[in-house]
């Protein structure tokens, strides 16, 4: 628009609450459309639900998990209760290992500076 049209046509000014209340109004709009949206993507329908079981029964196959039945699925879950259980094992014994190493280089150092200040005094 060129000046002489917004003479024409002069914008009102807009008061501090009405400029508020518009952009509630626009906040409040927005969030009930990305709602929507929201709830629009959540559910899947049955046949969605078969193709992604049947996707993953193929997939977790191709890896030797085979989840044809309750019994393989119990089986699995055992197999990954055990490599847990082996898991914080190895890291108890190495957090362990860890600190017999970090003790023994304290001892040294410790004896180190004990000799030093022994042999300093002179009686070494």
């Amino acid at each position: 628009m060129t000046t002489a049209e917004q003479d024409e046509h002069p914008r009102e000014p807009l008061t501090t609450e009405h400029r508020l209340d518009l952009l509630e109004r626009d906040v409040r709009s927005h969030a009930r459309s990305l709602t929507a949206l929201v709830k629009s993507g959540t559910s899947f329908s049955n046949e969605q639900v078969e193709q992604l079981r049947t996707v993953l029964r193929e997939e977790f196959g191709d890896v030797g998990l085979s989840m044809e039945g309750p019994d393989h699925i119990v089986e699995a879950r055992r197999d990954f209760m055990f490599l847990r259980s082996l898991r914080k094992g190895v890291n108890g014994t190495a957090s362990k290992i860890g600190w017999v190493v970090i003790l023994a280089i304290v001892g040294i150092i410790a004896l180190n500076f004990k000799d030093g200040i022994s042999f300093w005094k002179g009686g070494a």
